[in-house]
């Protein structure tokens, strides 16, 4: 947190960090941007500044950009037909309605499709994710009904890469992420290659608050034009009145219950408010928040789960509304804020770091079971735990610390538990405590991974028994489940 912060009232802040943990939303960071400086940087361990972390369906408003930028350069039009774009695709019978979707349509997700697709079941399909967005057949008159959809976005993305000849972070390298300074920024990709439209896009959060200080600038950073003249006006501006995310079954997006949280309006990839607030928005808690009466950016990430993180926008909203409002120095509170950091900062610790066992190696087979668990084998050491797992991504040690963190990288398979994302090379903390103890000894190993650029944390546990043992997985925040059910394997011989 900077010392000095005339420019930001930190009553309403501090009085947002306190609600905030009461309702368990874990916030990783929070940075605020007013009258030309960042007045406030709040993080959590382990979500350190220089560390990545995934925005989720912040992503849109990127892909979005990238759209602004091709249209200014003359390559497509925002009221060209989506199919021109598809050379080969004919509408699919009794979907002659396609046909008069155009580009606009899709960035203001108004395609006449009667449902929303999330990036949960697209990234586990093997073939193009445009092709799920084609398979629903389109019931209404693109333009007039706003569903909110990820596979839509997707779809902008292949459109931008149909017009320039290159995915949009490669399109998006030398005309956005250079001129702000970016460069540590990771992009899914679908199995053709086309960039993940909805979400996808891992970046730094300080990286994130220059594109939000960017919108607020109108597109000049430095004295320079980055973005193409009038795209934040159109971008920013309330083309659908009223607009309701929903929320993911499992299946598709369904709009949440009528006394449920509703969004206030859209615009270009960016949820709009009529009193002119427009902001970036990813599940779990990632937001970009422009507040252009203020002069005033805010960036959050974070681990919120399905019941809260659909309030965090006008939580914020609200919340720096009123410190914007009243800039007036309270050190009480800036002192409440200081403290709430120093203990954000500090690693978790455990209850227990006793190590039993020491010596013991085991390996367990599993039969087949659905969480492509084949074999798990245990090297107990005196400060640290090795675990070995084999599954569907191939074999992965992982070294938990025993009263401390072990950072690594691992591409163990999480996909069932983290919105279907799978990571080739995941930045882990993990650490190992001995539960249910019986005098010098315990039978059950509680281990815990820190995925330190996401919002995900699994945790996992090891029952030993003397021929067999039992695996039960868990997870803090998921758009499914959050527990796998429980595996028995067998000790090898």
């Amino acid at each position: 947190m900077t010392n000095d912060v005339p420019a930001l009232g930190l009553r309403p802040v501090h009085a947002l960090l306190k609600d905030l943990d009461s309702r368990g939303m874990r916030l990783h960071s929070l940075l605020v941007h007013r009258h030309g400086r960042t007045v406030l940087d709040l993080w959590r361990w382990p979500h350190e500044p220089g560390l990545k972390h995934k925005m989720h369906s912040v992503t849109k408003s990127f892909t979005g950009t990238a759209v602004g930028f091709a249209e200014a350069e003359g390559l497509l039009r925002l009221d060209d037909p989506v199919l021109s774009f598809f050379p080969g695709r004919p509408a699919e019978p009794g979907s002659d309605l396609l046909s008069f979707m155009r580009i606009r349509d899709l960035l203001t997700m108004q395609t006449g499709h009667p449902r929303g697709l999330s990036g949960a079941t697209t990234r586990l399909r093997t073939t193009g994710w445009a092709d799920e967005f084609f398979e629903e057949p389109v019931v209404g008159l693109p333009g007039r009904h706003y569903q909110y959809n990820s596979t839509t976005s997707h779809v902008l993305s292949a459109v931008v890469q149909q017009a320039t000849g290159e995915p949009v972070d490669a399109y998006l390298r030398p005309r956005l992420f250079e001129p702000l300074g970016i460069t540590d920024f990771t992009w899914e990709h679908d199995p053709e290659g086309v960039a993940s439209g909805g979400n996808g896009l891992s970046m730094l959060p300080r990286d994130l608050l220059a594109f939000g200080v960017l919108h607020l600038e109108d597109g000049v950073r430095a004295g320079r034009r980055v973005l193409p003249v009038g795209w934040v006006q159109k971008a920013s501006a309330l083309h659908v009145r009223k607009a309701v995310s929903g929320t993911y079954n499992g299946t598709e997006i369904v709009p949440p219950p009528p006394a449920g949280p509703e969004d206030e309006g859209y615009g270009f990839q960016f949820w709009t408010t009529p009193d002119g607030v427009y902001n970036a928005s990813g599940i779990f808690g990632q937001e970009c928040m422009v507040f252009p009466r203020h002069d005033a950016v805010v960036v959050t990430t974070g681990a919120m789960g399905d019941g809260t993180y659909h309030d965090l926008p006008g939580m914020l909203r609200k919340t720096f509304a009123e410190a914007f409002g009243d800039p007036a120095p309270d050190p009480g509170s800036a002192e409440a804020v200081r403290e709430w950091q120093a203990r954000a900062q500090e690693p978790e610790g455990w209850t227990d770091t006793t190590v039993c066992h020491a010596g013991l190696r085991r390996t367990y087979d599993f039969p087949e079971n659905g969480q492509g668990l084949r074999s798990l084998s245990l090297d107990v050491r005196d400060d640290s735990v090795l675990v070995v797992i084999e599954d569907e991504q191939g074999r992965h040690g992982i070294e938990h610390g025993s009263g401390r963190w072990v950072r690594q990288r691992t591409g163990v398979s999480t996909w069932r538990l983290h919105h279907s994302y799978q990571e080739e090379s995941a930045l882990l903390l993990a650490s190992a405590e001995w539960l249910d103890r019986r005098g010098n000894e315990a039978e059950t190993l509680g281990l815990t991974w820190y995925f330190a650029e996401s919002p995900f944390v699994d945790h996992l546990t090891v029952r030993i028994g003397e021929y067999d043992v039992s695996v039960e997985r868990s997870v803090n925040i998921n758009s499914g489940p959050t527990r796998l059910p429980s595996l028995r394997g067998t000790r090898r011989a």
